[in-house]
């Protein structure tokens, strides 16, 4: 088990420094866990940078609850062109039309008021879906990145994150669009970290032969 604090990342003119997490199989071992403070959430903002290995699906975080085993999770489907966002076992698919091999950033955005959801790849915004209005999610315990969750930490290999990763933020309201686009474009790189998991901060757990990789290539 390996334990870190990941510091701060940030893409420019396509390199990401200085910390990225490497994923380099598809099996139920690999995977990074998050501790998380007991809060509930109305709204909440997930983004990320990834470089993904293979075609498939990717899971790049999810939470479990004691009841629901998809209280919270985001997948990226590069077959299908979508991202996957659960919320208290509740699911929609936000299709899209972009592709790349490259490093790519992407936000969803939910509040509970209206259920809409925003799904963000490198500062643009698709259209709305919606999902679970009024729901609360209540987060006690970690987040697992790269891994889907089979109840509380029943680590599963179905659809499992192959690649690399930087930069895995939640904050517990729904951003601006300008500030997911500084997030996207790091403009000022000290305002951009999450208040709920903060890539910054936040101390992480590495399992199964993770890797954190200083000075990647992108």
């Amino acid at each position: 088990i390996s334990v870190i604090f990941l510091c701060f990342c940030c893409l420019f003119h396509g390199e990401l420094f200085p910390l990225v997490l490497n994923f380099e199989d598809r099996n139920s071992v690999s995977y990074a866990l998050a501790p998380l403070h007991r809060m509930d959430l109305d709204a909440f903002t997930v983004c990320m940078h990834v470089l993904l290995g293979v075609p498939g699906v990717h899971t790049v975080i999810s939470y479990s609850s004691d009841g629901r085993d998809n209280e919270l999770m985001v997948s990226i489907d590069t077959n299908a062109r979508e991202v996957g966002l659960w919320i208290g076992d509740e699911y929609v698919n936000m299709p899209h039309s972009f592709s790349t091999q490259d490093w790519t950033n992407y936000c969803v955005t939910w509040s509970s008021h209206s259920g809409g959801v925003d799904l963000w790849i490198n500062g643009k915004v698709g259209e709305q879906r919606h999902l679970q209005s009024n729901h609360r999610i209540n987060l006690t315990g970690e987040f697992v990145l790269g891994k889907d969750q089979d109840g509380v930490l029943g680590i599963s290999d179905s659809d499992a994150f192959v690649g690399k990763m930087t930069d895995v933020n939640v904050w517990d309201y729904v951003l601006t669009t300008a500030e997911i686009r500084d997030q996207f474009s790091c403009e000022r790189n000290s305002t951009v970290v999450g208040n709920v998991l903060s890539w910054g901060s936040s101390r992480f757990k590495m399992y199964g032969g993770v890797q954190p990789l200083a000075e990647p290539n992108a």
